[in-house]
């Protein structure tokens, strides 16, 4: 809503003074052509990867839209002068240019559009298929870009003139009444289908519409080099890009959720094994070169089964993020809660000994049975291990495995309760074993 909004106000701001003249500047034409150019070609990228890993034909649609804009936009630019050269190769006539750019300026929105168009195929393309489908839809475009671009630049001389001089009045009167009511077809099409999604397809009708202010601004110029029309070039840039930043966006986000969810809980919002198990290496070595304490708090729900038997388990999973608000709400910002099974928690207690780990476990075991939980309506107890770091632990397994067998000692004194002594009896492998 804020990109269409600025498109839309910059438009009705410059249409008044559309026609003051600027001057030609010989090197803004080719910057904004190798910036759409840029764009164009990770916007393909992008789209058919999404196609191939989706099936989804819409995608398929909009990355042969961008292909469009690209191969026609490599016409115009071999047919406005000072691009490539001052006599450029198929400036036949002085009008090959307009054409070209209406076809690239018209045909990119209405192309995006019908990507989303009411007659599009929705369901999806079997996965052994797809690479065929792109290659021969990529090459059926392509084909006809080439022979729109070939039969402007073979047809020139029989074409209506579009621009006397630097005048591109007439371009607006032959073109204008078949261009704009398509844009404004496919802006509205394409607007009406992306309603309610959240992908960054979404955007696809913000970069029609920014298109529409583009023809409009071209349009109502009437000269080359005009306000109006380097206002309208700006926008060019900025339609080839709205789509490209909104995947890059939308990359972004998937990157940083994937990376969260890699380290901590879903459930719970605490650090996972994995998480919890790096952390503690790295504060085992820390505490190995500065020569400091280390202590570990590990415990277990009692009776979590019957909870979830009980009372579903909605409430258990009620629980566990208590437990873990708990656990928020007691331990200091320097230490690390982690969730490492069903029910079993750790907290990771740098600079602190056993006497620190205990009372630590001493005050999480009294918050957990006074916090009442509606879901069960009552509160729960743990039994806690706790163990601090020995300068003969070469790994972190062993410090675990120490609080593991003091918690297991905990539940067979009875359950909450807080041990600082391994049982008889003990695991072989230690909860956090990688």
């Amino acid at each position: 809503m804020v990109v269409s909004s600025i498109a839309v106000l910059v438009t009705l701001l410059v249409l008044p003074l559309g026609s003051h003249q600027l001057g030609a500047t010989t090197s803004y034409v080719p910057a904004v052509l190798a910036a759409v150019a840029c764009f164009d070609i990770m916007s393909v990228w992008l789209l058919a990867g999404e196609y191939l890993d989706s099936g989804d034909r819409r995608m398929l649609g909009m990355s042969l839209a961008y292909l469009w804009s690209l191969l026609v936009m490599g016409g115009y630019a071999l047919a406005f002068p000072g691009v490539v050269s001052s006599h450029p190769p198929l400036a036949v006539t002085a009008s090959v240019a307009p054409y070209l750019y209406i076809g690239w300026h018209a045909g990119f929105p209405v192309l995006l559009g019908a990507a989303w168009g009411p007659w599009a195929f929705l369901e999806r393309v079997e996965h052994r298929r797809r690479s065929t489908v792109l290659i021969c839809s990529a090459a059926a475009m392509s084909a006809v870009a080439l022979l729109s671009v070939a039969g402007c630049v073979l047809y020139a001389r029989q074409l209506p003139v579009l621009i006397h001089g630097l005048d591109t009045s007439a371009m607006a009167r032959v073109t204008a009444p078949v261009a704009l009511p398509l844009v404004v077809a496919s802006l509205l099409m394409c607007a009406r289908a992306v309603r309610g999604r959240s992908g960054p397809e979404r955007w696809s009708s913000v970069a029609i519409l920014v298109c529409l202010c583009d023809l409009l601004l071209t349009y109502s110029s009437r000269y080359r080099y005009s306000m109006g029309w380097y206002t309208g070039r700006t926008l060019t840039v900025m339609a080839s890009a709205i789509v490209l930043l909104a995947m890059l966006a939308s990359f972004r986000r998937l990157k940083a959720t994937a990376e969260f969810n890699a380290a901590y809980d879903g459930l719970t919002g605490l650090a996972n094994r994995r998480s919890a198990y790096d952390s503690l290496a790295a504060m085992i070595a820390r505490a190995k070169r500065t020569h400091s304490t280390l202590g570990v708090v590990m415990f277990d729900l009692d009776r979590f089964k019957q909870i979830n038997d009980g009372h579903g388990h909605a409430a258990g999973d009620e629980v566990l993020r208590s437990v873990a608000a708990t656990l928020r709400d007691t331990v200091r910002d320097t230490d690390i809660c982690a969730r490492v099974g069903g029910e079993e928690f750790v907290v990771l207690l740098p600079d602190a000994g056993l006497r620190d780990a205990r009372q630590v476990a001493e005050r999480l075991r009294a918050q957990l049975r006074e916090r009442q939980i509606p879901a069960i309506g009552c509160s729960v107890t743990a039994s806690f291990g706790v163990a601090e770091l020995r300068p003969d632990d070469a790994t972190a397994e062993n410090l675990l495995h120490r609080a593991d067998q003091a918690m297991y000692r905990a539940k067979g004194l009875g359950r909450d309760q807080v041990a600082d002594r391994p049982a008889e009896a003990v695991r072989s492998d230690p909860v956090l074993a990688p």
